[in-house]
């Protein structure tokens, strides 16, 4: 073993961290793929390999391709750099090692690989891999600006090549972005920008909510070079020096630009599996799960915001049970998703609607009085009977219809329990009553909740349509009285 790996094993240790040591590029490998290193720190000249050919191989494997790696030689010219980055390396260090600035160099390291380690253990479905796989290869490229104090002299970056990058900006923009939307993926920052406000600007831009996922590499000036580590401690992804060689530069931020593509990637397809638990995969609707979240959020008073009142629209298929013994559950579904569908046509953007249980549906609509909700049902009652349903299955059209029943929250006349669960629960149960008196006096009909605060008669409104019955070649059958609550509808 070589007193070069020992003193460095020694340096690690020091500073906390667990290191596996391996003699040649084969044993790296093996190391590499058995254990999963956070990191690996490698040699340019090994005896069975070159360190180029060891980073190929692993950026090449799945299981190791996103491993960060640091090589180091004691000759860095530029073909050794550029070959070194060419391969997959994220930084070449010169021996001896700059102690200070190499556990710089892994702190930032290890910054960003943790992070894509937790979306990967988050992620752990081969859906949301496969989700990233294709938007980190798929997707549109990077967009890369250069962050000036003075956008007319380029932030004094004369030898930076203009194709490295695609916009320029102020550094004003980029504290205060009046377009959210069109910020660019990576910050290059300027040389004048560092001059003039110090590496402390890297810490501000981290703060801010906007850019603070966003990779910043430092356009180090000559004469602050001996600073790179602090740049990195602040939280600057990268760090280039003058005078910038386009080519390596180029290199180094095409290995920043392949991270934040695939965190990004890993966010966005974490982002969607969270959303496919929490909706129904037939109807593509929230799920009961998260309506009863959504409802239980909207029944705590936060006082640090108006409390307006909202409603909760319990809708259900009428005779739904009819469509399934006589057509089958298959059209019973398409019919579900048909209801979805124009349930969905009809309400407001920051209306809540989820598939409740079989053939019900649960709808908050934050903001309504009970008799602008009661309009809001009307307009749902009629989307559903206004059109016959076709349905792949079932002979001729089929008239469908819904029963609503309505309950309205208001938090300043309500009564307020600290109990906010026994709250939804009352509200639910009205507006369960409230349905069961719509089935009850002929389906097809909008019902509103008796309150505790008011002592008349549920108020429902009648239509001249009589039944939700299914007008497509169903069997006749007798009237008989309203069944008791027990039955399903």
């Amino acid at each position: 073993m070589s007193l070069g790996r020992i003193v460095l094993r020694a340096k690690l240790s020091a500073a906390c961290y667990d290191s596996l040591l391996a003699v040649s590029g084969a044993a790296a490998l093996k190391l590499a793929r058995t254990f999963q290193p956070d990191l690996v720190l490698m040699d340019c000249s090994l005896p069975d390999m070159a360190g180029p050919d060891v980073c190929r191989a692993l950026r090449a494997d799945p299981q190791t391709a996103h491993i960060p790696i640091v090589l180091f030689s004691s000759d860095t010219g530029r073909e050794t750099r550029l070959e070194a980055l060419a391969a997959g390396a994220d930084d070449v260090l010169r021996k001896p090692l700059d102690e200070s600035y190499l556990l710089s160099r892994l702190r930032a390291l290890l910054r960003k690989s943790s992070t894509e380690r937790d979306y990967q253990s988050q992620g752990k479905t081969s859906l949301s891999l496969d989700l990233a796989h294709r938007k980190a290869t798929t997707g549109p490229g990077a967009r890369i600006a250069l962050v000036c104090h003075d956008t007319a002299s380029r932030g004094l970056a004369h030898d930076l090549s203009d194709r490295l990058y695609d916009q320029v900006v102020s550094l004003p923009e980029m504290l205060n972005p009046t377009r959210p939307e069109a910020l660019p993926d990576v910050l290059l920052l300027s040389p004048d920008v560092i001059e003039l406000h110090g590496l402390a600007i890297i810490s501000e831009l981290r703060s801010r909510e906007l850019t603070r996922d966003l990779p910043i590499v430092a356009l180090m000036p000559a004469p602050l070079r001996p600073l790179r580590g602090m740049a990195l401690d602040l939280g600057a992804e990268e760090v280039l020096q003058e005078p910038f060689d386009d080519l390596e530069t180029q290199l180094r931020l095409s290995s920043v630009v392949k991270r934040k593509l695939w965190a990004d990637a890993m966010r966005e397809a974490l982002s969607a599996e969270l959303d496919l638990a929490t909706r129904d995969p037939l109807t593509a609707l929230f799920n009961r799960r998260h309506g009863m979240l959504h409802l239980g959020r909207m029944m705590i008073p936060d006082d640090r915001q108006d409390r307006t009142p909202f409603a909760l629209l319990l809708i259900d298929i009428d005779n739904f049970k009819r469509i399934n013994d006589t057509f089958g559950h298959l059209a019973g579904d398409r019919v579900l998703i048909e209801v979805a569908r124009r349930l969905n046509s009809v309400i407001r953007a920051n209306d809540m609607l989820a598939r409740y249980g079989g053939e019900e549906f649960l709808l908050t609509l934050p903001g309504l009085s009970a008799s602008a909700a009661r309009k809001m049902a009307e307009r749902i009652r009629k989307s559903i009977e206004s059109e016959s349903f076709s349905v792949k299955g079932v002979p001729g059209a089929l008239r469908v219809t819904v029963s609503i029943g309505v309950a309205n929250h208001d938090p300043v006349a309500r009564v307020s329990r600290k109990d906010h669960t026994l709250d939804m629960e009352a509200l639910i149960d009205e507006a369960d009553r409230a349905l069961h008196q719509a089935k009850e006096t002929g389906r097809n009909r909008v019902s509103m909740a008796v309150t505790p605060k008011v002592a008349q008669a549920a108020c429902c409104l009648s239509h001249d349509h009589a039944s939700a019955a299914v007008s497509a070649r169903l069997p006749a059958r007798q009237h008989r009285p309203a069944a008791p609550r027990a039955t399903v509808y």
